[in-house]
């Protein structure tokens, strides 16, 4: 028979397995528990300023656009999707968290998840 902790760690293994290797699995090769929660924190500062410099980009691209063509709506359109993907991010983290069960791992998954949205949040803009 299987216990409560079994299947927490086998749903929090396969969240951890579908996503590929990410930022927690880059991680935890870094040792204890303060040096992985270091390097995420680390990691996601990394990410949050690469999602910054991309939105800018991607921002002027827009409003460029918007200038060139007389027409608004690639800037508002932009903005839009910023706000989503915050909310999105949010959500979907909050969710990893919660498959933790508020287990020893939860914060470090959700700053896993964070990271790894992030990251691909600004290749998808750099693109």
């Amino acid at each position: 028979m299987r216990t409560l902790a079994g299947v927490v760690g086998a749903c929090a293994c396969a969240i951890a397995m579908t996503a590929g290797a990410g930022a927690l699995e880059e991680c935890m090769i870094r040792g204890d528990h303060a040096a992985v929660s270091k390097c995420l924190l680390d990691a996601e500062r990394e990410a949050q300023d690469a999602l910054i410099k991309a939105e800018g980009d991607a921002g002027k691209k827009a409003r460029d656009l918007d200038l060139a063509t007389g027409r608004a709506g690639a800037a508002a359109a932009l903005a839009k999707s910023m706000r989503a993907f915050a909310d999105y991010r949010k959500a979907q983290c909050d969710f990893v968290r919660a498959m933790y069960a508020s287990g020893s791992g939860a914060e470090q998954g959700m700053m896993g998840c964070r990271v790894d949205l992030t990251r691909r949040r600004a290749r998808d803009l750099a693109n």
